[in-house]
């Protein structure tokens, strides 16, 4: 398979026209193509092995010694960068032709870097500027029947023509223009093109640079289009340097492009494919056969299609032909050459440009039976051949997953995305349904409605749980659409995916804090209610006991006083006095009431502490980070807390008195320890019995540069499958059981929020701890601006 893949890879590079070679590291030429070797009248093996420098630049044009060390191409093959070179290639004869080289360095299988070099014989470039500039005045003259719009401007800015056809382009007349002059322009050019532009315009004046850009502008109705504005070289007119180019609306092109871009890679294959007009011809020169594409390209009448006889239609094709001479006499020679194969490029009259190529067609016994022509028009691919590059760069860096499956849903393409958010190489998932994906918690109804949507033809949009390779459960946000054939049958499905799970966590975790954020404010204002008649009522016990403490040593008084006159009094009251006693159980009474009032003081403060606590929890948080009591904050946390913890376990506090004041968001940390102690009496809950109680410390402390809290808690702890889980996005011990967003909310309030850390030290059966660590000096420089 190897040996065809380079086989086939060799036939195609010997079928390109330039001269291409591949150099290693050291300058080496590892491969050339056909071309290379015509062009400069080395074999194959001679070039091959050869220092690229020896070999074919090793001198200047007049002929002085060109050392590697000078040689821009050397330095760019060594350091490993792209360059563009023109300069002389030196055949085997010792005579040298004018041309270009571009090289770019390309990393091959096994890590190592190959230098691609490309080489352009300029000969026939110089002659066509030679040719271009004679027939300078001819241009002049059909300037206005162009379909571009011509523009002649100088260095200060003013236009001095414009052709009328910019009205239908821009919607300004010429009068307009000639007002405005080149600022009105430059106005008009899209904010995200203007920089570039401007800046390649006044190289054209200043550095004599030529101008060839594309770009949006503004038309005068406020719609955008696309133009490819150029201007080759400047001029002097009355001593003043001007510059004449050409505008033409290439907003189809671009849109043909943009969605060319759009398509895959196995979309762009087909698009590399092009139908190629075909000739056979026998020994003799007979025709033999020839299709309708030859027909389409050389619009050869039908008459000349029913004669056999090769001939008038050779006379019909050379008549097309702009260098029409060099056309029959390469005809000739390869009909008086059997054997031989030529490939070249021949351009018509009406600027169409053909790739030619000739084979003799031979038997294994070397039997010549005769010859096949083949033209393929090269026009549209040269123009199309930097918009098929980026395309394949667009879809191999796309920042999205690609994924191409066939209409069975077995996948074809996967592109590096893919491979770098699965975690699944393209080899690994070649022939596999992307069901391998499948975390297993979605809907069975989700994946009935895609299937039914995408093989009706319509596009299908939606949200999938799918799992790693790693076993990482993440989101993507997915969009397929079905891919078909000209006769509207369904050949594959593409779907361009997006990993969510980052966004899906922020919005549960926005949606978190705007219910915290409800939570707290409907909290606070409970908590200012209660507040009020909590006061009245510890007010007025406080008057009870002092009132009680008074009456009571009046009523002993009394009672002193009536113990004394017992003989005084009549036994009838004295009587009536005990009775009276006995009934309100006054010893009871005198007992109680203390010990009542004192247990109601104590009830209404517990409120009261309550009622702070959840002020201070809940209190809204502000727009900006202040100073908070980290100690005050915590134990605020720890009585809102207490109904998850106090059936299960006791909690133990550890603070340091001396802690600093911590510039943060309180409501952000009060939910990160809150978190933590919920999570904490679960872990307890899970180990004790009935009845049994385990225990929570929360600690806080400097270490070193930080202010430090701990929870610690002496449940089960964390086992090792999960560790390194436990602050993802959406994990959740136990499914059903939480939103698992925790952790993750833990995480990037401390983090990402206020430059902390978070980590946490378990063991299993002994318990976990939690540490929290907030920098020191944001919370020293706030104690000291207090």
């Amino acid at each position: 398979m190897i040996d065809e893949l380079n086989t086939e890879h060799q036939f195609i590079l010997d079928a390109l026209v330039e001269g291409i070679c591949g150099i290693d590291a050291e300058g080496t030429i590892t491969f050339c193509n056909d071309a290379l070797s015509q062009m400069t009248g080395h074999s194959k093996e001679e070039i091959v092995g050869k220092n690229a420098h020896d070999l074919l630049h090793h001198s200047r044009e007049d002929g002085s010694r060109l050392p590697r060390e000078e040689c821009d191409l050397s330095r760019a093959i060594l350091g490993g960068k792209p360059r563009q070179v023109v300069g002389p290639l030196w055949k085997k004869d010792g005579s040298y032709i004018p041309a270009e080289y571009c090289g770019r360095p390309t990393r091959r299988f096994g890590g190592r870097t190959c230098y691609i070099a490309t080489i352009r014989d300029l000969s026939e470039i110089e002659r066509a500027k030679e040719a271009l500039r004679r027939s300078e005045e001819q241009y002049r003259r059909i300037l206005e029947s162009m379909p571009d719009v011509a523009w002649t401007s100088d260095i200060h800015g003013r236009t001095r023509y414009v052709s009328p056809k910019v009205a239908a382009l821009l919607g300004f007349t010429n009068r307009e223009l000639y007002a405005g002059g080149t600022h009105l322009w430059l106005n008009q050019i899209h904010p995200e093109d203007f920089g570039r532009v401007s800046q390649k315009y006044m190289a054209l004046f200043e550095e004599k640079v030529a101008f060839d850009e594309e770009y949006r502008i503004r038309r005068k109705d406020g719609t955008w289009i696309w133009v490819h504005d150029r201007a080759t070289r400047t001029h002097e007119d009355d001593e003043v340097l001007c510059a004449d180019g050409f505008m033409s609306d290439i907003t189809q092109r671009k849109q043909a492009e943009a969605e060319l871009r759009s398509k895959t890679a196995f979309l762009e294959a087909q698009a590399n494919s092009t139908i190629d007009g075909l000739l056979v011809v026998d020994r003799n020169g007979r025709r033999l056969m020839a299709n309708e594409r030859l027909t389409e390209l050389w619009r050869i009448p039908p008459e000349l299609m029913t004669d056999l006889d090769d001939r008038r239609m050779l006379d019909y094709v050379v008549s097309l032909m702009k260098d029409p001479e060099s056309f029959r006499a390469r005809v000739e020679y390869l009909y008086r050459h059997p054997t031989e194969t030529s490939r070249d490029e021949i351009e018509l009259k009406n600027g169409v440009i053909l790739d030619r190529y000739s084979a003799p067609v031979v038997d294994k016994n070397g039997i010549y039976y005769g010859r096949i022509w083949n033209f393929r028009d090269m026009s549209e691919q040269k123009r199309n051949q930097e918009a098929l590059q980026q395309l394949s760069l667009a879809v191999e860096q796309s920042p999205n997953s690609v994924v191409i499956t066939d209409p069975q849903g077995n996948i074809t393409y996967v592109n590096r995305k893919f491979t770098e958010c699965t975690g699944y190489s393209l080899q690994e998932v070649l022939g596999q349904n992307p069901r391998v994906l499948n975390a297993r918690q979605c809907p069975a109804e989700l994946y009935r409605d895609l299937w039914s949507t995408i093989t009706q033809g319509k596009v299908w949009h939606g949200e999938f749980c799918n799992k790693k390779k790693g076993g990482e459960i993440y989101w993507e946000s997915a969009t397929i659409t079905p891919m078909t054939n000209p006769n509207g049958e369904i050949t594959h499905f593409l779907a361009l995916k997006e990993d969510i799970t980052e966004k899906r966590a922020l919005e549960s975790q926005l949606r978190h804090a705007q219910k915290m954020e409800g939570v707290g404010q409907l909290a606070a204002g409970i908590a200012h209610e209660i507040n009020t008649p909590t006061q009245f009522v510890m007010d007025n016990l406080t008057f009870l006991r002092d009132s009680w403490k008074s009456a009571h040593e009046l009523l002993e008084q009394y009672r002193s006083i009536v113990e004394g006159m017992a003989g005084s009094i009549p036994d009838e009251i004295a009587g009536r006095l005990k009775q009276a006693e006995q009934a309100c159980d006054l010893e009871f009474i005198r007992d109680e009431v203390p010990r009542a009032i004192e247990q109601s003081l104590d009830g209404s403060r517990r409120v009261a502490k309550i009622v702070r606590a959840m002020k201070e929890f809940s209190h809204p948080d502000s727009a900006e980070k202040t100073a908070t009591d980290l100690n005050r904050a915590v134990e605020s946390t720890i009585t809102v807390a207490r109904n998850e913890w106090k059936y299960v376990s006791e909690v133990v506090t550890e603070f340091d008195d001396q802690l600093p004041a911590v510039v943060c968001y309180p409501g952000d940390i009060n939910q990160v320890v809150l978190n933590l102690l919920v999570n904490a009496a679960h872990a307890i809950k899970e180990k004790v019995k009935d009845r049994e109680k385990g225990q929570i410390t929360v600690r806080t402390r400097m270490s070193g540069d930080d202010v430090e809290i701990s929870v610690s808690d002496n449940g089960n702890g964390i086992p090792e499958a999960i560790r390194n889980r436990v602050f993802e996005p959406f994990f959740t011990k136990e499914v059903g059981k939480g939103t698992g967003q925790g952790l993750a909310l833990a995480y990037t309030v401390v983090v990402k929020k206020h430059g902390g850390k978070i980590w946490f030290e378990t063991e299993v059966g002994k318990g976990t701890t939690f540490f929290i660590t907030l920098p020191v000096s944001v919370a020293a420089a706030a104690k000291g601006g207090a």
